[in-house]
């Protein structure tokens, strides 16, 4: 399974507002995460803030506890309300009381007694993301405990309202300690946001409201005009033995306009030394640009398992920094998050350029027994600045212990052996958005191919699980021990792989020919390879990732088929690590290493077309089994049938542009179930729309697009509106389903919209002088009555082959057609050439 770019970046932990997580979060989660992290942080508190350092500022904000003096009753007979973008709370009987002041203004609040929480989202998906969490398409739910942080006039709204109902405060020093545990909880996060707020010139609302729903447990409703998408409401929700973060709903408003990034990173200078011990000693310099000369604060993602020792600026003087402030080092372990905020003494003028410097250490590395090593914290091993739209120039130098191999993101500059060390030097040669390096005893083969070559890195020994695994099931009790293969294993192929121990090593020369292949295969439709090498190394675990000129396999891709059956995969498990993974993760070199994607929202594009290049790829090597019809075939099947125990299928779980948001604490696989299969089948429509037949290539329209797409968005991100205005400057006249020159009717209805069509047709045949007149209605279901298609109609003749009947356009539930043929018909075959995702009956 391939963990995706975005995934690596937003690998984070969350604590939930009322307690402890009593396990990992997955990275399914973290875009709530980032919501809750980012929400506001720009929205001024006071100018007396300037007195104070900013560590002062955030331990008064830590401080800050409920004011007994402002305890408020509320009967039934009165309703105290506060809106903020498309929700409504509404405190209908209890208490309400303030925190006691920061600087002369109200931060927050907290209510225990009943209330109620009314949202209806915007559109049609956000709804349906609602039902699917809470039963509805609107959030209309009763909460007995609610804490409110803000940093607008919600506090002097409630006031008002306190006044007009002529409710007076009384003194109640126990219900004001009652909440004196939370609020040393989770004040630290949320003092951090205001802290923020606190130095900004670029003011923007806030409210954030934890809740504690009767029907739902905690949940979350955020309005921020900070983010892009300004409202929010989700919840943190286990599965298994994972937590979530279930984002019920997240949108624009028309009205609100996200602020600019504030900084740039422009260049990263890594130097890390890797001690006998495994653990990193580190350095990194970070050239940045001062965008918008308004802020001050910046945000790195950096590992909890990494200690900053210090920050410094241009002139070595120290600066402020947090980093899981107030936690001991289990907890951070279990509970940090990966973000490292940085205050800046001033803003700086627009457009300046200036460096940071820091100085961290810890481990990153794992071991997974018999001396096989590997990174764990792949995306986070130093200070990131950005997303996957930020490319910039990377130089890193390492020192590691003398008997190991290191690999790196660059091209390697020179490797020299200093005493019982080693020490190798990488430099960029375009921009990257990220870097990363991996280690080991390896053995390793290369080759090389016009300007690039491919090197390919793996241990002699597994790791010690998957031997362990081997030795289980040589012994007879692998079925006994072992859990079944996952649903993502259990439904994708086979092909052999000719080896003779369970060896890694043993498959490096083939698989490196095999990924050379690829790269040449790709190369038709994406441009020129961008790296002079590409380094290809083994990890422990079920899943790939391709970081710019650095493949991270699984050891399951270096096995042969029998010793993957022998490690418990299944036949189509076997297939997935053979045929799919390594070559979904060269495609990335191009689609998401090259060309980036804007949003969480626009992944699926990079995702899809590496996707699909990886099917297109084993549909060339001419083995029947893996023909692209066969892949397809399986994929609408998985999207098609039911989840188990469920009445939906992975079809109805949420548009293509929902991104991360689809893998949640219902579906912890809804991102691979969907974005793979879903978004190859896309990319494939588009294809079959702008084939021509007949043509010398009639692909041509299709390479010109994925080469446009390569070239125009290199080093950038790619959004979803950018592919559609792509597509329309080649399609053919027949793709303008609703008339003028527009895409819209697709995207609607595949990027943004849910469900399959299902089709089925009934029809009569008459005979005369003309030939065979054949009338018929095409019924269509599984989709909104708005749903249109062009659906490909055959006809069976009394042999065995089929032969073009017509072409409808499916408008509604039912559409009426009428053909002229020279041979009598005797069934309608629907769509048998696979140009469209649907099902039949």
């Amino acid at each position: 399974m391939h963990t995706s770019i975005l995934n690596r970046r937003w690998h984070c932990a969350v604590r939930s507002l009322y307690g402890d997580a009593e396990t990992d979060y997955t990275p399914a989660m973290k875009f709530g995460v980032v919501i809750l992290v980012f929400s506001c942080l720009f929205a001024p508190l006071s100018a007396r803030a300037a007195d104070r350092t900013p560590r002062q500022i955030y331990d008064q904000l830590n401080a800050l506890r409920v004011d007994p003096a402002t305890v408020y009753s509320i009967t039934g007979t009165t309703r105290i309300e506060v809106r903020r973008g498309d929700a409504l709370l509404s405190f209908e009987e209890g208490k309400l009381a303030f925190l006691a002041p920061f600087d002369g203004r109200i931060t927050g609040a907290v209510f225990t007694g009943r209330g109620h929480a009314l949202a209806v989202p915007r559109g049609t998906v956000e709804k349906q993301q609602m039902a699917h969490f809470v039963g509805a398409p609107l959030l209309d739910q009763d909460f007995t405990n609610g804490w409110l942080r803000f940093t607008d006039e919600t506090a002097a709204e409630l006031l008002q309202q306190l006044r007009t109902e002529d409710i007076s405060p009384q003194q109640d020093p126990a219900f004001a300690s009652r909440w004196d545990t939370l609020l040393a909880f989770g004040n630290p996060a949320q003092s951090l946001r205001l802290l923020f707020n606190t130095l900004s010139r670029t003011p923007q609302t806030y409210f954030y409201a934890g809740l504690d729903g009767i029907a739902t447990g905690q949940f979350d409703v955020v309005y921020d005009l900070q983010r892009e998408e300004p409202m929010f409401i989700g919840q943190a929700r286990k599965s298994g033995n994972l937590t979530f973060y279930d984002v019920w709903s997240s949108y624009k408003i028309p009205e609100a306009h996200p602020m600019p990034a504030s900084f740039q990173a422009l260049h990263y200078a890594i130097e890390t030394s890797v001690l006998a011990n495994n653990s990193l000693d580190a350095t990194t310099a970070v050239r940045m640009r001062a965008a918008t000369g308004a802020d001050r604060m910046l945000v790195f993602q950096l590992s909890p398992a990494l200690s900053v020792d210090s920050v410094t600026g241009d002139s070595a003087e120290p600066l402020t920094f947090f980093q899981n402030d107030g936690m001991t080092v289990q907890q951070r372990a279990a509970h940090g998050n990966e973000f490292l905020y940085v205050i800046l003494p001033a803003e700086l003028p627009r457009d300046k350029e200036f460096t940071l410097r820091f100085h961290y250490r810890g481990n990153v590395i794992e071991d997974a027994g018999n001396g096989v090593l590997f990174v764990g914290a792949r995306e986070s091993w130093y200070p990131h600045f950005g997303g996957t739209a930020d490319f910039a120039g990377y130089d890193i130098t390492m020192r590691w212990p003398r008997r190991l191999r290191m690999i790196a993101t660059g091209a390697k500059i020179e490797e020299h052996e200093d005493g019982d060390s080693r020490v190798g030097h990488w430099r960029t040669e375009k921009p990257v958005s990220v870097a990363g390096f991996n280690l080991g005893e390896y053995v390793s083969a290369s080759l090389t191919s016009g300007s690039h070559s491919v090197d390919v890195y793996a241990n002699r020994q597994l790791e010690q699980a998957l031997q362990n695994r081997l030795g289980r099931a040589d012994s007879g009790g692998l079925d006994a021990t072992l859990p079944p293969p996952t649903s993502l294993e259990a439904r994708i192929g086979h092909r052999e792989m000719q080896t003779v121990t369970p060896s890694p090593a043993d498959a490096l020369k083939g698989l490196g020919r095999e990924i050379d292949s690829s790269i040449r295969f790709y190369e038709a439709f994406s441009g020129p390879f961008p790296y002079q090498n590409l380094s290809v190394s083994q990890i422990p675990g079920s899943f790939g990732q391709g970081w710019p000129g650095l493949l991270y396999l699984s050891t399951f891709s270096f096995l042969s088929a029998d010793t993957q059956r022998r490690a418990g995969l299944s036949e189509s498990g076997q297939e997935h690590f053979t045929e799919l993974v390594p070559y979904h993760e060269v495609a990335h070199q191009w689609w998401g290493n090259v060309v980036g994607w804007n949003s969480y929202r626009d992944q699926w594009i990079d995702e899809a077309i590496a996707n699909y290049l990886a099917l297109l790829f084993a549909d060339s090597q001419k083995n029947s089994d893996h023909a692209l019809h066969i892949w397809l075939d399986r994929y609408r099947h998985r999207l098609l049938e039911k989840n188990p125990g469920t009445d939906y299928s992975a079809a109805d779980l949420g548009a293509l542009d929902l991104g991360n948001r689809l893998s949640s604490s219902r579906t912890p696989n809804g991102f691979e179930e969907i974005i793979y299969s879903k978004g190859a089948w896309v990319i494939h429509m588009l294809r079959e729309m702008m084939r021509q037949p007949g043509a010398k290539n009639p692909d041509a329209r299709f390479t010109a697009l994925l080469r446009s797409l390569e070239t125009q968005y290199a080093y950038r991100g790619l959004s979803t509106e950018d592919l559609q205005h792509e597509v329309e400057a080649v399609m053919t006249p027949s793709m303008a389903l609703e008339g003028g020159h527009s895409m819209d009717w697709f995207f609607e209805e595949w990027v943004r919209g849910t469900g399959i069509p299902r089709y089925k047709v009934e029809f009569t045949v008459h005979h005369d002088e003309k030939g065979y007149t054949v009338r018929g209605k095409l019924f269509q279901a599984g989709v909104p009555r708005s749903f249109i298609a062009n659906v490909p109609l055959y006809i069976s003749t009394s042999g065995s082959h089929s032969m073009p009947l017509g072409i409808v356009t499916a408008a509604g539930p039912e559409t009426s057609f009428h053909f002229t043929v020279a041979t009598e018909p005797h069934k309608i075959i629907i769509d048998p050439q696979q140009t469209l995702l649907c099902a039949t009956n």
